[in-house]
């Protein structure tokens, strides 16, 4: 299920940043789309790679076994109609349907179309007992080097997380077995892999120091290949259309998304049959970083196949956003460190009562008070406790989930 995340007017304001300054940048991709920029809205461009050539694309964080196509270039996957591990000698490839990743989330890859989630993750079925995935489809790739390969996903050993992987030429020749492992990415997200060269691929940068990555990719739509921006795995974003003047936009109010393509292409259109790139002049795009920072994007221009350079204005809105699940939106506490007028701000979805919890950094109860709240913006006057100096943590339940915050008092 999509997670939701709501930022009120009221907790933005709170952690709004005193000054803004909006910075002009850009990200190209090279003649024809050739490359995948990696960019943090923090430090600017921190990779930049060719991974048209790679066929394969693997998840190693967490608990995901997603497998995509690494499409945008030619690539394609097809699921065989009969299909059994069994039939590795004899795959019948006839009337074999292609299948396709999401462009919404990073975790619906080609591999995994057929998933009905828990234990079946479509290419292979969860084992309780030594909790590794075993294959049980086979499909087959048109590759980068333009050929035809049959592929089972064997098995994902868990502990460490490594893909044992199959493939072969569709008359069986170049059978050949592979492992493939988060140990060989040190840090990433993901790992890629080219079955026609055999290799290995590190093509994108540690996951944690990246939000968006603009490159080509297939649209869940059509299925049309398009350019555009694709946010992090803990990325969130959001935007507006239609605005006067997209730079007066705050960003506050707004529901931030996981969908990864929400920003995506729709910034610009080409005019047919000859151009020019048209921008989006009336939009606002918001992300909110794995950082706990907001940033406003605003497109100013594309360069299209001549040299894939995406134009744009950032400007960072907010920090220390913190402490959000599905009902307990968002919450702060302002200022931090405290003051006697410091206060809990936090916005309840359901308006149930809230449960408000502080305790020292030893795990001790200080503080608890069971609080009547209302359905949306509440306030907890939490500098009126008069806590001794220290840091604490403040945590807020509404009997089905907690957020937790950090206070630190000084005076």
């Amino acid at each position: 299920m999509k997670k939701i995340y709501t930022f009120l007017a009221a907790i933005l304001f709170a952690v709004n940043l005193s000054a803004q300054s909006t910075i002009s940048d850009s990200a190209s991709m090279g003649a024809s789309y050739a490359n995948a920029v990696f960019y943090s809205l923090d430090n600017g461009i921190v990779g930049n790679y060719s991974i048209k050539n790679a066929d394969i694309q693997f998840r190693f964080q967490n608990r995901s076994a997603s497998l995509r196509t690494v499409d945008g270039w030619g690539n394609q996957t097809f699921l065989p109609i009969l299909n059994d591990t069994a039939q590795w000698a004899s795959l019948d490839t006839t009337g074999m349907v292609a299948v396709f990743n999401a462009d919404t989330s990073w975790d619906n890859g080609s591999f995994n179309t057929t998933s009905t989630g828990h234990p079946s993750y479509g290419w292979g079925t969860y084992n309780n007992i030594n909790h590794n995935i075993y294959g049980n489809k086979l499909f087959v790739i048109y590759t980068a080097g333009r050929t035809y390969k049959k592929v089972w996903i064997k098995m994902l050993s868990t502990v460490p997380k490594i893909y044992t992987i199959r493939y072969a030429n569709l008359d069986g020749t170049m059978d050949t077995t592979v492992d493939i492992g988060a140990p060989d990415f040190p840090g990433q997200y993901f790992g890629y892999y080219s079955f026609d060269t055999h290799t290995k691929m590190s093509a994108e940068p540690v996951g944690t120091t990246w939000d968006l990555v603009f490159r080509k990719y297939l649209r869940s739509v059509d299925h049309y290949p398009v350019t555009g921006a694709l946010s992090n795995i803990n990325v969130k974003t959001s935007a507006i259309r239609g605005l006067a003047d997209p730079y007066t936009a705050s960003g506050s109010g707004l529901t931030y998304i996981s969908d990864i393509s929400n920003i995506g292409t729709n910034w610009k259109s080409f005019t047919f049959p000859a151009g020019p790139w048209v921008i989006e002049d009336s939009a606002a795009y918001f992300v909110l970083t794995q950082q706990g920072e907001i940033w406003r994007i605003v497109f100013t221009g594309f360069g299209g196949s001549a040299n894939g350079t995406s134009y744009f204005d950032k400007t960072l809105l907010y920090t220390g956003i913190e402490s959000v699940n599905a009902n307990l939106t968002a919450a702060t506490i302002y200022p931090n460190p405290g003051a006697s007028h410091s206060v809990l701000v936090f916005n309840n979805n359901n308006g149930t009562s809230t449960q408000i919890q502080i305790f020292d950094m030893n795990g001790a109860l200080i503080n608890s008070e069971k609080m009547n709240t209302t359905k949306g913006l509440n306030q907890f006057a939490i500098g009126q406790l008069n806590l001794n100096k220290g840091m604490y943590m403040v945590q807020i339940s509404d009997g089905n989930e907690t957020s937790s915050l950090k206070y630190v008092v000084t005076y």
